[in-house]
Protein backbone atom coordinates (compact mmCIF):
# COMPACT_ATOMS: atom_id res chain seq x y z
CA UNK A 1 0.00 0.00 0.00
CA UNK A 2 1.18 3.05 -0.90
CA UNK A 3 2.26 6.66 0.88
CA UNK A 4 1.25 9.42 -0.52
CA UNK A 5 1.52 13.61 0.62
CA UNK A 6 -1.50 15.04 -1.02
CA UNK A 7 -0.24 19.05 -0.43
CA UNK A 8 1.38 18.65 -3.63
CA UNK A 9 -1.55 18.47 -5.91
CA UNK A 10 -0.95 21.42 -7.48
CA UNK A 11 -0.09 25.45 -7.22
CA UNK A 12 -3.15 26.56 -5.52
CA UNK A 13 -2.34 24.41 -2.52
CA UNK A 14 1.65 25.15 -2.44
CA UNK A 15 2.95 22.48 -5.07
CA UNK A 16 4.50 22.64 -8.10
CA UNK A 17 3.87 20.99 -11.73
CA UNK A 18 7.17 19.34 -10.78
CA UNK A 19 5.53 17.70 -7.86
CA UNK A 20 2.01 17.14 -9.55
CA UNK A 21 3.82 14.85 -11.85
CA UNK A 22 5.09 13.07 -9.55
CA UNK A 23 2.44 12.68 -7.63
CA UNK A 24 0.41 11.55 -10.95
CA UNK A 25 2.97 9.17 -11.64
CA UNK A 26 2.91 7.54 -7.88
CA UNK A 27 -1.08 7.58 -7.67
CA UNK A 28 -1.20 5.93 -11.42
CA UNK A 29 0.99 2.94 -10.34
CA UNK A 30 -1.30 2.57 -7.10
CA UNK A 31 -4.58 2.69 -8.61
CA UNK A 32 -3.37 -0.09 -11.28
CA UNK A 33 -1.89 -2.32 -9.14
CA UNK A 34 -4.09 -2.49 -5.94
CA UNK A 35 -6.39 0.63 -6.08
CA UNK A 36 -5.28 1.38 -2.52
CA UNK A 37 -3.36 4.43 -0.95
CA UNK A 38 -2.63 6.09 2.30
CA UNK A 39 -2.43 9.72 2.23
CA UNK A 40 -0.76 12.06 4.62
CA UNK A 41 -0.96 15.82 4.97
CA UNK A 42 -4.36 16.07 3.46
CA UNK A 43 -5.56 19.14 4.92
CA UNK A 44 -8.07 17.24 7.52
CA UNK A 45 -7.42 18.60 10.96
CA UNK A 46 -6.73 15.90 13.59
CA UNK A 47 -9.18 18.33 15.81
CA UNK A 48 -12.11 17.43 13.14
CA UNK A 49 -11.49 13.86 12.76
CA UNK A 50 -11.32 13.06 16.54
CA UNK A 51 -14.61 15.15 17.05
CA UNK A 52 -16.66 13.22 14.39
CA UNK A 53 -15.09 9.97 15.57
CA UNK A 54 -16.31 11.00 19.45
CA UNK A 55 -19.99 11.93 18.60
CA UNK A 56 -20.14 8.85 16.76
CA UNK A 57 -19.40 6.93 19.51
CA UNK A 58 -21.56 8.74 21.73
CA UNK A 59 -24.57 7.83 18.82
CA UNK A 60 -23.43 4.08 18.74
CA UNK A 61 -23.68 4.18 22.94
CA UNK A 62 -27.42 5.47 22.53
CA UNK A 63 -30.45 3.05 23.30
CA UNK A 64 -31.54 1.13 20.29
CA UNK A 65 -34.66 2.71 20.91
CA UNK A 66 -33.27 6.07 20.48
CA UNK A 67 -31.09 5.21 17.31
CA UNK A 68 -33.78 3.12 15.73
CA UNK A 69 -35.93 6.36 15.24
CA UNK A 70 -33.45 7.37 12.04
CA UNK A 71 -33.33 3.79 11.03
CA UNK A 72 -33.04 3.19 6.95
CA UNK A 73 -36.04 2.60 5.32
CA UNK A 74 -37.37 2.14 1.49
CA UNK A 75 -37.92 6.02 1.44
CA UNK A 76 -34.43 6.56 2.65
CA UNK A 77 -32.12 4.23 2.33
CA UNK A 78 -29.10 5.80 4.53
CA UNK A 79 -29.80 6.34 8.28
CA UNK A 80 -29.40 3.44 10.99
CA UNK A 81 -28.86 0.11 9.97
CA UNK A 82 -27.25 -3.81 11.69
CA UNK A 83 -28.15 -5.78 9.20
CA UNK A 84 -26.11 -5.72 6.35
CA UNK A 85 -24.21 -8.47 4.24
CA UNK A 86 -21.68 -6.83 2.09
CA UNK A 87 -20.94 -10.04 0.43
CA UNK A 88 -24.13 -10.04 -0.96
CA UNK A 89 -22.94 -7.21 -3.25
CA UNK A 90 -20.58 -10.02 -5.13
CA UNK A 91 -22.35 -13.17 -5.21
CA UNK A 92 -25.83 -12.85 -3.75
CA UNK A 93 -24.84 -15.45 -1.03
CA UNK A 94 -24.73 -15.00 2.72
CA UNK A 95 -27.31 -14.99 5.53
CA UNK A 96 -25.88 -13.79 8.75
CA UNK A 97 -25.26 -10.23 9.14
CA UNK A 98 -22.19 -8.53 9.13
CA UNK A 99 -21.31 -7.81 12.99
CA UNK A 100 -21.80 -4.17 12.83
CA UNK A 101 -23.30 -1.40 13.03
CA UNK A 102 -23.80 1.99 10.53
CA UNK A 103 -24.68 5.47 10.76
CA UNK A 104 -25.48 6.84 6.62
CA UNK A 105 -26.05 10.34 5.72
CA UNK A 106 -26.82 11.20 2.17
CA UNK A 107 -24.31 14.54 2.28
CA UNK A 108 -26.62 16.22 -0.04
CA UNK A 109 -29.78 15.21 1.72
CA UNK A 110 -28.49 14.83 5.50
CA UNK A 111 -31.52 13.49 7.72
CA UNK A 112 -29.87 14.06 11.61
CA UNK A 113 -30.29 11.77 15.04
CA UNK A 114 -31.79 14.25 17.72
CA UNK A 115 -29.45 12.99 19.78
CA UNK A 116 -26.32 13.37 20.68
CA UNK A 117 -25.99 17.51 21.11
CA UNK A 118 -23.92 18.82 18.45
CA UNK A 119 -24.30 15.55 16.69
CA UNK A 120 -25.06 18.06 12.96
CA UNK A 121 -22.47 20.47 13.19
CA UNK A 122 -19.76 18.28 14.19
CA UNK A 123 -20.62 16.02 11.20
CA UNK A 124 -21.18 18.97 8.45
CA UNK A 125 -18.18 20.20 9.62
CA UNK A 126 -16.13 16.95 8.99
CA UNK A 127 -17.97 16.43 5.67
CA UNK A 128 -17.40 19.88 4.46
CA UNK A 129 -13.23 19.76 4.95
CA UNK A 130 -14.05 16.11 3.32
CA UNK A 131 -15.28 17.38 0.34
CA UNK A 132 -12.09 20.23 0.38
CA UNK A 133 -10.34 16.80 -0.33
CA UNK A 134 -11.86 14.86 -2.76
CA UNK A 135 -12.03 17.64 -5.44
CA UNK A 136 -8.14 17.64 -4.89
CA UNK A 137 -7.89 13.97 -5.52
CA UNK A 138 -10.37 14.28 -8.29
CA UNK A 139 -8.19 16.50 -9.88
CA UNK A 140 -5.26 14.32 -9.71
CA UNK A 141 -7.47 11.09 -11.12
CA UNK A 142 -8.33 13.07 -13.78
CA UNK A 143 -4.93 13.47 -15.11
CA UNK A 144 -4.04 9.77 -14.55
CA UNK A 145 -6.57 9.27 -16.62
CA UNK A 146 -5.35 11.41 -19.28
CA UNK A 147 -8.00 14.15 -18.83
CA UNK A 148 -8.27 17.98 -17.95
CA UNK A 149 -8.05 18.26 -14.61
CA UNK A 150 -11.87 19.43 -14.90
CA UNK A 151 -12.99 16.54 -15.74
CA UNK A 152 -15.10 15.32 -12.93
CA UNK A 153 -16.33 18.80 -12.25
CA UNK A 154 -19.92 18.19 -14.05
CA UNK A 155 -20.47 15.03 -12.37
CA UNK A 156 -20.95 16.37 -9.17
CA UNK A 157 -23.74 17.90 -9.02
CA UNK A 158 -25.21 19.64 -5.93
CA UNK A 159 -27.56 16.85 -5.18
CA UNK A 160 -25.19 14.07 -6.19
CA UNK A 161 -25.02 10.57 -4.27
CA UNK A 162 -22.02 11.12 -2.08
CA UNK A 163 -22.68 9.30 1.57
CA UNK A 164 -21.13 9.42 4.49
CA UNK A 165 -20.51 6.74 6.49
CA UNK A 166 -20.26 5.99 10.50
CA UNK A 167 -19.40 2.40 11.48
CA UNK A 168 -18.91 0.56 14.82
CA UNK A 169 -18.22 -2.83 14.98
CA UNK A 170 -18.60 -4.05 18.95
CA UNK A 171 -16.18 -5.47 20.99
CA UNK A 172 -15.99 -9.46 20.25
CA UNK A 173 -15.11 -11.86 23.03
CA UNK A 174 -12.19 -13.95 23.32
CA UNK A 175 -11.67 -16.90 20.42
CA UNK A 176 -10.53 -17.81 17.18
CA UNK A 177 -10.40 -14.94 14.45
CA UNK A 178 -13.37 -13.86 12.63
CA UNK A 179 -15.10 -11.39 10.15
CA UNK A 180 -16.53 -8.32 11.07
CA UNK A 181 -17.11 -6.95 7.48
CA UNK A 182 -17.07 -9.52 5.11
CA UNK A 183 -15.71 -8.85 1.64
CA UNK A 184 -17.07 -6.78 -0.92
CA UNK A 185 -15.68 -3.50 -3.42
CA UNK A 186 -16.94 -0.22 -2.95
CA UNK A 187 -19.33 1.09 -5.67
CA UNK A 188 -18.96 4.44 -6.32
CA UNK A 189 -15.79 6.82 -7.44
CA UNK A 190 -13.52 6.32 -4.45
CA UNK A 191 -13.63 6.09 -0.85
CA UNK A 192 -12.04 8.24 2.06
CA UNK A 193 -11.50 6.26 4.97
CA UNK A 194 -10.50 7.35 8.78
CA UNK A 195 -9.96 4.72 11.38
CA UNK A 196 -8.85 3.78 15.02
CA UNK A 197 -6.03 2.33 16.40
CA UNK A 198 -8.04 -1.31 16.34
CA UNK A 199 -7.13 -2.06 12.65
CA UNK A 200 -8.37 -5.13 11.06
CA UNK A 201 -8.90 -3.88 6.93
CA UNK A 202 -7.34 -5.72 4.55
CA UNK A 203 -7.10 -6.04 1.13
CA UNK A 204 -7.13 -9.59 -1.84
CA UNK A 205 -3.90 -9.15 -3.71
CA UNK A 206 -3.86 -10.22 -6.84
CA UNK A 207 -2.16 -13.89 -5.73
CA UNK A 208 -5.81 -14.13 -3.38
CA UNK A 209 -3.62 -13.71 -0.13
CA UNK A 210 -5.05 -11.13 2.40
CA UNK A 211 -2.79 -7.91 3.35
CA UNK A 212 -3.40 -5.96 5.86
CA UNK A 213 -3.78 -2.03 5.53
CA UNK A 214 -2.22 -0.04 8.33
CA UNK A 215 -2.92 3.54 8.42
CA UNK A 216 -0.14 5.57 10.42
CA UNK A 217 -1.52 8.40 12.64
CA UNK A 218 -2.61 11.33 11.16
CA UNK A 219 -2.91 9.39 7.88
CA UNK A 220 -6.18 8.50 5.82
CA UNK A 221 -6.75 5.52 3.76
CA UNK A 222 -7.63 5.72 0.21
CA UNK A 223 -9.31 3.81 -2.60
CA UNK A 224 -11.38 3.27 -5.64
CA UNK A 225 -14.87 1.95 -6.18
CA UNK A 226 -16.35 0.22 -9.07
CA UNK A 227 -17.16 3.08 -10.66
CA UNK A 228 -13.60 3.78 -11.24
CA UNK A 229 -13.19 0.34 -12.61
CA UNK A 230 -15.56 1.09 -15.06
CA UNK A 231 -14.70 4.36 -16.54
CA UNK A 232 -10.66 3.17 -16.81
CA UNK A 233 -12.37 -0.10 -18.86
CA UNK A 234 -10.88 -2.19 -15.90
CA UNK A 235 -7.33 -0.34 -16.17
CA UNK A 236 -7.58 0.43 -12.51
CA UNK A 237 -8.21 -2.15 -9.63
CA UNK A 238 -11.74 -1.64 -7.53
CA UNK A 239 -9.93 -4.10 -5.21
CA UNK A 240 -11.95 -6.88 -2.70
CA UNK A 241 -11.40 -5.65 0.95
CA UNK A 242 -12.76 -6.96 4.40
CA UNK A 243 -12.26 -6.70 8.04
CA UNK A 244 -11.63 -8.78 10.73
CA UNK A 245 -10.98 -9.14 14.18
CA UNK A 246 -7.67 -11.22 14.72
CA UNK A 247 -7.40 -13.76 17.03
CA UNK A 248 -4.31 -11.79 18.70
CA UNK A 249 -7.00 -9.25 19.46
CA UNK A 250 -9.08 -10.99 22.25
CA UNK A 251 -7.60 -10.04 25.24
CA UNK A 252 -8.04 -6.50 25.12
CA UNK A 253 -10.99 -3.86 24.05
CA UNK A 254 -11.13 -4.53 20.33
CA UNK A 255 -13.93 -2.77 20.17
CA UNK A 256 -13.55 -0.70 16.40
CA UNK A 257 -14.65 2.73 14.82
CA UNK A 258 -14.14 3.50 11.44
CA UNK A 259 -15.83 6.52 9.72
CA UNK A 260 -16.27 6.04 5.62
CA UNK A 261 -16.30 9.02 3.15
CA UNK A 262 -18.33 7.35 -0.20
CA UNK A 263 -18.02 9.77 -2.89
CA UNK A 264 -20.48 9.25 -5.25
CA UNK A 265 -21.88 11.46 -8.48
CA UNK A 266 -24.78 12.39 -9.53
CA UNK A 267 -27.77 10.18 -9.69
CA UNK A 268 -28.28 10.84 -13.60
CA UNK A 269 -24.15 10.64 -14.96
CA UNK A 270 -23.42 7.65 -17.17
CA UNK A 271 -20.79 5.35 -16.16
CA UNK A 272 -19.10 4.24 -18.82
CA UNK A 273 -15.87 3.60 -20.34
CA UNK A 274 -13.67 6.73 -21.25
CA UNK A 275 -13.09 6.55 -24.93
CA UNK A 276 -9.02 6.90 -24.24
CA UNK A 277 -9.05 3.86 -22.44
CA UNK A 278 -10.69 1.38 -25.24
CA UNK A 279 -8.58 0.36 -28.18
CA UNK A 280 -9.63 0.77 -31.88
CA UNK A 281 -12.31 -2.06 -32.54
CA UNK A 282 -12.39 -3.37 -28.91
CA UNK A 283 -15.54 -3.07 -26.71
CA UNK A 284 -15.99 -1.88 -23.15
CA UNK A 285 -16.03 -4.39 -20.78
CA UNK A 286 -18.90 -2.83 -18.90
CA UNK A 287 -22.36 -1.58 -20.81
CA UNK A 288 -23.47 2.39 -19.61
CA UNK A 289 -25.37 2.48 -16.54
CA UNK A 290 -26.48 5.54 -14.62
CA UNK A 291 -25.18 6.19 -11.16
CA UNK A 292 -27.89 5.77 -9.38
CA UNK A 293 -29.31 2.63 -10.74
CA UNK A 294 -25.77 0.81 -9.74
CA UNK A 295 -25.30 2.31 -6.36
CA UNK A 296 -28.60 1.45 -5.69
CA UNK A 297 -28.53 -1.95 -6.75
CA UNK A 298 -25.74 -3.10 -5.09
CA UNK A 299 -26.94 -1.34 -1.73
CA UNK A 300 -29.92 -3.22 -1.88
CA UNK A 301 -28.87 -6.36 -2.58
CA UNK A 302 -26.59 -6.22 0.77
CA UNK A 303 -29.39 -5.43 2.96
CA UNK A 304 -32.38 -7.62 2.18
CA UNK A 305 -35.12 -5.67 4.44
CA UNK A 306 -35.59 -3.07 2.09
CA UNK A 307 -36.19 -4.82 -1.05
CA UNK A 308 -38.80 -6.95 1.44
CA UNK A 309 -40.13 -3.11 2.30
CA UNK A 310 -40.30 -2.49 -1.29
CA UNK A 311 -37.50 -0.32 -1.94
CA UNK A 312 -36.74 -1.98 -5.65
CA UNK A 313 -38.53 -3.45 -7.99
Amino acid sequence: IMFIKSSGINAEYGGTEKNVQSLVQVAEQSLKEIGFFVIKNHGISEETIQKTFAISRQFFDLDESEKSKVAMSSEYPYGYEKAEILSQSLTGEGVIPDPKETYNIKVSDPRWPEQPDQFKDIVTKYCDEMWTLTRRILRVFALVLRQSEDFFTDKFPTDNMTVFRQLNYPHVPAGPARIRASQHTDYGVLTILATDKVGGLQVRLPGEEWEDVVSPPGCLIVNIGDMMQRWSNNAWRSTLHRVVKKETQANTDNRRQSMAFFVNPGKDVLIECIPDYQQAGEEAKYPPIRSEDYILSKHYSTVPSLVAAGGKD
